[in-house]
């Protein structure tokens, strides 16, 4: 049987610039030849030794490293779509949680704490005052109404963040729908976007949170603006306070199920859940990224030194291939009030000043699968094989856009512009075979025969149609940007 570098016809044409198409195409191709898809498919090794990707369910399994002083000071702040986290009724409330699977670091199970056999692990959110950009520290319970969320300047600050609509070319992101419109009313299928995203940036640190909630609907809608309110409401209290990176997957922890918990007192449906927490280190100069995510949103590195990697990549096994269809985990009332943890995952890596980490739902991330996107229009790929190419196509795309002919993204605001381009343009050709008017107008045998054929188009038309959700964020010193 052909083996997959047998049988990798018209890949490189989508996958490389003109220039270096013309070297792909050649019998023997040049040395110096940038194709990275020519390396692949020749086995040469990859001479970029990238930073270490530690993973684990617990902050015990990863090594702890010390965490420098972060400011309190909060420089940039973006949610959404349509007023994202602010729109959650947000109420404060002591948090008790049960589940055998989450343990907290700071928790002492051997003498004069908590019995090692018990499960219960509480938290109380109301223990925490806000960051004090605010001036004086305000009690928590003071915040037990939610502000008009049109307007983005508040009197009280909203999930410890009082202005909501100051983005920054280093500190971006942004939701769509690549759903099709329907030719009669104009609506969009699957209204309203069930996805959320939340970016609180310091001078030296930043909070990334995204949910996708999971199928349609307001409930799935209200789940994951729920599920970002609770988490970044949790982190903006807690960010300060962190000493090593062990501290900061406690808090993450936490913060999920704050998050769970506010899903429950909203009577939001499920959600996946994904942060990133950038953190600069005791070194000058040095910074680590520390991710926590349940479900299938997932969170990447864009070095321009060492390419594109999946700090995520823990959380669903690379050597399998994955039923899209499937979260893999999600918060929110899974089982009764119980959450679907199976995929929960603690990662970091370290990261360089320029660096630009981003966070996506699958709408993103599916579509920057060479399957999903027909860049290699093969059935005998092999899972890992698939993982390492999506992440070389993602790499490609940063270094040379769209059109092949660049310029690299320097910023998140370009690198956010650029995937939502990317992924609108894979995705245009479904939606104008779904924006048929005969497929809504018509009745009757013809109809149903048009449907069908219409089936048959939209399995060989690249992308996945979805609602899309990018955040990003640039490392460094964002005060000097």
């Amino acid at each position: 049987m052909p083996g997959f570098r047998q049988k990798f016809v018209g890949f490189i044409r989508q996958f490389s610039n003109p220039a270096e198409t013309r070297n792909c195409e050649q019998k023997e191709p040049t040395p110096s030849s940038g194709c990275f898809v020519q390396k692949y498919l020749n086995g040469q090794p990859n001479d970029r030794v990238e930073p270490k990707i530690i993973h684990g369910r617990t902050p015990q399994q990863l090594p702890p490293k010390a965490i420098g002083s972060v400011s309190d000071n909060i420089i940039s702040a973006i949610t959404g779509p349509n007023g994202g986290l602010t729109t959650v009724n947000k109420k404060r409330r002591h948090l008790s949680i049960s589940d055998p699977d989450v343990r907290f670091a700071d928790e002492d199970t051997s003498s004069g704490g908590k019995d090692a056999n018990s499960n219960t692990s509480t938290v109380n959110c109301n223990l925490i005052d806000p960051p004090s950009e605010f001036g004086s520290p305000v009690p928590l319970q003071k915040c037990e109404s939610t502000p008009n969320a049109c307007s983005p300047l508040r009197n009280e600050p909203v999930a410890g963040v009082l202005n909501w609509d100051c983005p920054t070319p280093r500190a971006y992101g942004k939701s769509l729908t690549l759903y099709e419109r329907h030719p009669v009313t104009g609506i969009p299928a699957g209204e309203p976007i069930a996805d959320c995203f939340a970016l609180v940036a310091r001078p030296n640190s930043a909070i990334l949170c995204l949910a996708d909630g999971v199928n349609w609907g307001y409930k799935a809608s209200l789940a994951a603006k729920a599920a970002v309110h609770g988490c970044v409401d949790y982190l903006n209290q807690t960010i300060h306070t962190l000493s090593t990176t062990s501290d900061a997957f406690v808090s993450l922890l936490r913060s999920f199920h704050a998050a769970h918990n506010l899903i429950l007192e909203e009577d939001g449906m499920l959600t996946t859940l994904t942060t990133v927490l950038v953190l600069p280190l005791v070194a000058p100069q040095r910074y680590i990224a520390c991710a926590c995510n349940v479900g299938d949103s997932l969170a990447y590195v864009y070095s321009p030194k060492h390419g594109v990697r999946e700090i995520t990549q823990g959380s669903h096994d690379v050597h399998r291939m994955r039923d899209m269809r499937d979260a893999l985990g999600a918060l929110g009332p899974v089982d009764g009030t119980n959450p679907e943890l199976a995929n929960l995952t603690c990662a970091m890596t370290e990261v360089d000043p320029g660096d630009i980490v981003f966070v996506t739902s699958d709408g993103v991330s599916d579509n920057l699968d060479p399957v999903v996107g027909k860049f290699a229009g093969l059935s005998g790929v092999e899972a890992e094989e698939r993982h390492r190419l999506g992440l070389l196509r993602t790499d490609d795309l940063l270094k040379n856009g769209v059109t092949g002919k660049g310029p690299p993204c320097r910023s998140a605001r370009e690198l956010v512009d650029l995937i939502m381009d990317f992924v609108t343009r894979l995705t245009s050709a479904k939606r104008r075979l779904l924006e048929d008017k005969e497929l809504y107008t018509d009745k009757g045998p013809m109809q149903q025969a048009k449907r069908r054929q219409i089936c048959g188009k939209l399995a060989a038309v690249p992308g996945k149609l979805d609602h899309a959700t990018i955040v990003a964020y640039v490392v460094g010193d964002i005060s000097s940007y």
